[in-house]
């Protein structure tokens, strides 16, 4: 009885962790570009997409796969994002951009992450 009450408040908090909050991050305006980098396991079908930036203040020069570091099948790996910052722009305080992970088959993204980008001057 014990191991049921145990399994079912760790799956509970698992699906809280897994809630879509927002991602927060600083980044330097004065650096040439950053990255984000997402959770990701392509072998459940589901990929990282980049749904909305600021196109007038950003670039989205490259996006990879990293594997994970075991060789356990089907463990997950990142997916990282790089960006770099237009040159000759006046940065707002903050821009938000939008992924979705989501399988190609289906109509609805499995979870949208929102990502906020605080740019700062030090």
């Amino acid at each position: 009885m014990m191991n049921i009450l145990l399994g079912c408040l760790l799956m509970g908090i698992s699906i809280i962790a897994n809630a879509a909050d927002d991602l927060t991050m600083d980044v330097d305006n004065n650096v040439t570009s950053f990255e984000v980098t997402l959770a990701a396991n392509p072998t459940t079908g589901f990929q990282w997409t980049v749904e909305q930036y600021d196109k007038d203040l950003l670039k989205l020069t490259s996006s990879q796969y990293h594997r994970p570091k075991t060789n356990l099948i089907g463990a997950g790996g990142e997916m990282t994002f790089t960006f770099a910052l237009n040159k000759g722009k006046t940065y707002p305080k903050s821009t938000k951009m939008v992924f979705s992970y989501a399988r190609s088959w289906e109509q609805v993204p499995g979870k949208i992450q929102t990502v906020i980008v605080n740019f700062v001057n030090p």
